[in-house]
């Protein structure tokens, strides 16, 4: 059932401790029924593939995003209902996640506009409590109305070909019937990932025949 009274936020500095209380494993939700995943921080597309990521500690990738996010570099959104953080989506034009192509396995998309023009999403994170509660469509919504007030032109998204899963882990890149419902359109696939991609501020090219 849509749930009503979620607002959307964009990361800031402002928003560190809240961002960083969501995903701490002691006390966050985030992964609060994934703790394998806990010591994530959402560093994992951040981090170029040539660097092993299971050295990486908790630790560390806490540090490295609370940098990362008063230096303006990490960006995403946050829901919050009632003052609580329930839900974040990994969003930033692609010039800041240089590496996600990478760790997606995913040759990079073609663009016909300047990197810091096009945007990628890369994870959702849904606190348990608040799934299928319209958590992840207000998080896209928002995304999608601030990169468009920003002057994005395009973004592209990968969700899994999780068909039926009712798994967390198999939609955390956001489900498919998500983004076919706010107008995304399909440019690719690889084995495990439909490539998809949503004009804001230019019309879609015409598709060649």
């Amino acid at each position: 059932m849509p749930s009503t009274g979620i607002s959307v936020v964009r990361l800031s500095p402002a928003a560190r401790e809240d961002y960083l209380a969501f995903f701490d494993h002691e006390r966050g939700p985030a992964f609060s029924d994934n703790p394998e995943w806990a010591r994530c921080y959402c560093q994992f597309y951040r981090v170029p593939r040539a660097l092993d990521w299971t050295a990486f500690t908790a630790g560390q990738n806490r540090i490295a995003v609370s940098a990362s996010i008063d230096a303006g570099e990490a960006e995403g959104y946050l829901a919050r209902s009632g003052g609580e953080t329930v839900g974040w989506l990994h969003a930033a034009p692609r010039h800041k996640l240089p590496h996600c192509f990478e760790r997606l396995n995913v040759a990079p998309t073609p663009i016909d506009v300047p990197p810091q023009d096009a945007a990628v999403i890369v994870c959702f994170v849904i606190a348990p409590a608040w799934r299928r509660r319209g958590v992840a469509g207000a998080l896209l919504d928002g995304a999608l109305a601030d990169l468009r007030e920003r002057g994005i032109a395009l973004v592209d998204a990968f969700p899994f070909k999780a068909g039926d899963s009712t798994k967390a882990g198999d939609h955390y890149h956001g489900p498919s019937s998500l983004f076919a419902s706010r107008g995304f359109l399909p440019i690719g696939e690889t084995a495990d990932l439909t490539v998809v991609r949503k004009w804001l501020t230019a019309p879609a090219p015409a598709v060649e025949p």
